[in-house]
């Protein structure tokens, strides 16, 4: 279905410092995986529209101010990995299909991985920074797909770098903001000091999971559904965010749909952005991991019998308990962890869940000279027990949720996330209607 045209290393269109970029500690113990993202551009008459050499000349010279994604990931003398900065370049693939847009489903699956993604399969493709596709579709669109390292980029890093050679492909260099790459802003304390407990990791090996069969579905909520389930709030001192309200609507939901005993421990896990956490805050074009996991906590009882607003105090006292100290102290715990394998206690237990945001970042601020993409989605297959949330595109656009589960519990928790907010809208003397209701698509 997709036929490779070729492929080549774009590298760096002027000289750039051969130097090794040090690592985090954050860094360290980020998956050496490659996240990947589409983007769908609907066919126009412009000459040169998606043109390889256009891309490639503009990607070349958004290597120069990004050099170090134009290196390599490798293992120092010390045992920790770094970036050898050697402008080897990033791997840029050209190809065509016989799909037409109406034929592609752009949702997250492995099968959007595969048709549109470079193979990460070989083993030097696991110290490539940035890998990118552009594919050719019979309708007359095209599909890119730009795969980032996590070794080195988080999300916000990489839809800076997709934001940066966007620009640079339209002549906007006026308004790029110079990327920052100094690891002395995440440098543990010496001697390290550890002052928070984080369950979250563990140095246990994670027991396998048995196989199941899952599910995922994608649900929609309005920005006035989010408003209404937030206007729910107590009325007390604690702010709670959007993101809060959300994730313990979800979170409630997936309790109800489990039927767990009461009593049983549950966690809700996340990674935050720590950017503006810490003081001083880091510059939003840091190049890096810059991410804390941790979790809210409580019992499956609590949870299932209190409002969606109740909860979501539970969540949002989480969120707030990310200070400077708590990530300070946990880059001095990964000190401590050196040379130790680190694992997520996400499948320890069957009643946590994690969820994953990346709404409010700019994902479809993608244009490359033609135009805004159509679509845009992560391409990969989701985790069970896992939930992503986007933004859907357009302003002032609701959210979407991808929700992947266990297939027999999936119709419980549609069950409970509608009667939800058939309760919200109903407070708010409306007439709810099931027409977004979530499409369920089996994980390979």
């Amino acid at each position: 279905m997709v036929e490779v045209l070729e492929s080549s290393f774009v590298v760096p269109s002027e000289p750039t410092a051969t130097e090794t970029l040090r690592l985090s500690n954050i860094d360290q113990v980020a998956r050496p995986v490659h996240i990947g993202f589409v983007y769908f551009y609907q066919g126009n008459q412009a000459k040169d529209f998606f043109s390889v050499e256009t891309l490639k000349a503009s990607l070349s010279k958004t290597l120069v101010l990004l050099y170090p994604l134009a290196g390599r990931c490798v293992v120092g003398q010390d045992g920790r990995k770094e970036i050898n900065c050697n402008a080897e370049g990033c791997l840029f693939v050209a190809a065509r299909s016989d799909l037409t847009s109406d034929e592609i489903n752009f949702e997250p699956s492995s099968e959007l991985q595969k048709l549109f993604l470079p193979s990460a399969d070989f083993p030097e493709s696991l110290s490539q920074l940035v890998m990118i596709q552009v594919t050719y579709l019979k309708c007359g669109g095209a599909v890119l797909g730009i795969a980032t390292n996590h070794v080195l980029i988080d999300g916000c890093s990489a839809f800076y770098f997709i934001q940066t050679w966007a620009a640079v492909a339209r002549g906007d260099m006026a308004n790029i903001i110079p990327p920052s790459f100094d690891r002395n802003l995440l440098r543990g304390r010496s001697p390290p000091r550890v002052t928070f407990n984080y369950p979250e990791y563990t140095t246990d090996p994670v027991p396998a999971a048995a196989p199941k069969c899952c599910l995922t579905a994608k649900f929609t909520l309005s920005r006035k559904q989010i408003q209404s389930l937030r206007s729910r709030q107590s009325g007390g001192s604690i702010r709670i965010s959007s993101f809060s309200t959300i994730a313990a609507l979800v979170w409630k939901c997936y309790c109800i749909s489990k039927g767990l005993a009461p009593s049983t421990q549950t966690r809700l896990i996340f990674v935050a952005d720590v950017r503006r956490r810490l003081c001083p805050p880091l510059p939003k074009t840091y190049i890096g991991n810059v991410v804390v996991r941790t979790s809210a906590v409580s019992e499956i009882s609590t949870i299932t019998s209190k409002p969606v607003h109740v909860v979501a105090e539970i969540v949002q006292s989480a969120v707030d308990g990310i200070t400077d100290e708590f990530v300070r102290s946990f880059i001095d715990y990964l000190e401590l962890m050196k040379g130790k394998t680190l694992h997520s206690t996400l499948g320890l237990a069957e009643s946590n869940l994690r969820i994953s945001s990346i709404s409010g970042l700019p994902i479809y601020e993608a244009n490359l000279g033609w135009g805004a993409p159509q679509k845009a989605s992560g391409a990969f297959a989701p985790g069970n027990n896992n939930v992503y949330v986007l933004d859907e595109p357009g302003r002032n656009a609701g959210l979407l949720m991808y929700i992947t589960l266990d297939a027999t519990i999936m119709p419980l928790f549609e069950k409970a996330f509608y009667e939800e907010l058939v309760l919200v809208d109903t407070e708010n003397n409306g007439s709810f209607s099931l027409e977004s209701a979530g499409t369920c698509i089996p994980v390979s």
